[in-house]
């Protein structure tokens, strides 16, 4: 049995995988960013607090700027 998809479905379809797409692409560049700046003394700094940011959340994400209190 084949499925048809509703031009509404594929519309719909179409916005989740570009939303995706920007996430990623934007997740990318943070990615590349964090790669240029590992060898500064104020990697691993928050920006916002100027406290250190937990080794644990930079292996999870290392584009992280902020720590966790300063994201929210």
């Amino acid at each position: 049995m084949q499925l048809r998809i509703s031009r509404m479905d594929a519309i719909n379809n179409k916005s989740v995988t570009e939303a995706a797409l920007r996430k990623a692409k934007d997740k990318l560049e943070k990615l590349k960013f964090a790669l240029v700046k590992v060898d500064d003394e104020d990697f691993g700094i928050c920006i916002q607090c100027k406290k250190e940011i937990p080794l644990g959340r930079i292996l999870i994400m290392p584009q992280a700027r902020t720590c966790v209190n300063c994201s929210h």
